[in-house]
């Protein structure tokens, strides 16, 4: 039961993270400064929480925080959908909604990491993802449709707010976590026995001791905490410098409802494409690559749409690559960590979104979105090699 309430959670603050983003741009007609600062103070704003209450989750408060997380995520929406003044929405959704989020996604996924073995993680990482991509592209369509009015939008979000923070469990003890990490380093242990018990027979093939030294370090060298991390950084700085742009453009080809459109198709393609990929390929790093660098050669396209059905195609494909990269790059992190400061992922992130946004907004508006898209392809290949090689 709790599963199921933590995705629907996720899956809510997923959507209302970018339907409150697309009523900025789309609905107030904010300007790309204004569109960079709110995106920027939402994610500082999410970092902050996440570094004061990030550990304070992990030891056992996670309860405390999805409540919390719940009514936040409830007075932002109300706040924002029955308001029209660009500074008090901005307010909310950089604030509230900040918090709500960063709350929310440390306590369902520590909780995750507590109550499910350590060898379904990963399994678990991509079910969430399914479930959170479908559910925000079946939300946008809805609201493309008019189904999704100001008081059934609010109704539904407190019916899943309350459900949320109550079935999820209370933390006791960190037990999962802690045999994971005793795991891997009996792991390591055993891998330096067995290679021991094997050298004289390596030196009696005349293979010198300091080659098979080197032979078992190259073969049991695993990527570094940090490279996952500083690839989140990377690719959504550069990502986020451009994204704040897109709804605009892509607005002027297709109107505000069709936007919306594409939006919540390009979530339901991309819950397709992990479902495809997560049985493919099960080496997070080599996934992490591979669609890092497609999403670059595919960015500066946007320069060049001339019709509808392009601009579907590139919204399609870049979000589908863009999650399969998140994905697969979450993966390798919570591996090399064994489970242990999960909130750091979402602080990483963040603080790249809180840097592009900025960055974006101002480079748009004084130099041209020409220099924003070019940096945007460079600086993913960029993302694509730190976060894939050890």
């Amino acid at each position: 039961m709790w599963l199921i309430a933590s995705a629907a959670y996720l899956a809510l603050l997923s959507f209302t993270d970018l339907w409150f983003f697309l009523y900025l741009a789309l609905v107030l007609k904010a300007d790309p400064v204004t569109l960079g600062i709110a995106s920027s103070g939402w994610s500082l704003l999410f970092i902050a929480s996440n570094l004061v209450f990030g550990k304070l989750v992990e030891r056992g408060y996670n309860k405390s925080a999805a409540f919390i997380s719940s009514v936040l995520l409830c007075l932002s929406t109300y706040v924002i959908t029955n308001s029209e003044d660009i500074v008090v929405v901005v307010a909310a959704y950089s604030l509230l909604h900040a918090i709500s989020t960063s709350l929310g996604r440390v306590a369902a996924n520590v909780t995750l990491l507590e109550y499910v073995e350590y060898e379904s993680w990963s399994k678990y990482n991509y079910l969430f993802n399914y479930i959170t991509l479908i559910a925000r592209g079946l939300l946008l369509i809805a609201g493309y449709l008019n189904y999704l009015t100001t008081t059934s939008f609010l109704l539904l979000t407190i019916a899943i707010s309350t459900i949320f923070s109550i079935a999820l469990p209370q933390i006791l003890i960190p037990l999962e976590r802690t045999l994971f990490k005793l795991s891997k380093r009996l792991d390591k242990v055993y891998g330096y026995v067995k290679f021991t018990s094997i050298l004289p027979e390596l030196l009696e093939d005349r293979l010198n001791a300091s080659r098979a030294l080197e032979i078992r370090w190259e073969t049991g060298k695993e990527l570094p905490t940090y490279r996952p991390l500083l690839g989140a950084f990377t690719i959504v700085t550069f990502s986020d410098a451009l994204f704040i742009l897109v709804p605009t453009l892509i607005s002027s080809y297709i109107g505000s409802k069709g936007t919306l459109l594409v939006y919540g198709l390009s979530s339901i393609a991309s819950a397709a494409a992990l479902a495809v990929i997560s049985r493919i390929s099960t080496r997070g790093t080599r996934t992490t690559l591979a669609s890092g660098i497609a999403r670059s050669i595919i960015i500066p396209s946007i320069l060049s749409i001339s019709s509808v059905e392009y601009a579907i195609a590139y919204i399609l494909s870049t979000a589908v690559l863009f999650n399969i990269f998140n994905t697969s790059n979450y993966d390798s992190y919570i591996n090399s960590t064994a489970g242990q400061r999960a909130f750091l992922y979402g602080v990483a992130v963040e603080l790249g979104s809180a840097v592009g946004s900025l960055i974006g907004g101002v480079v748009a508006s004084y130099c041209g979105i020409e220099y924003v898209v070019a940096a945007s392809a460079i600086g993913h290949v960029l993302a694509s090699i730190i976060a894939s090689y050890p």
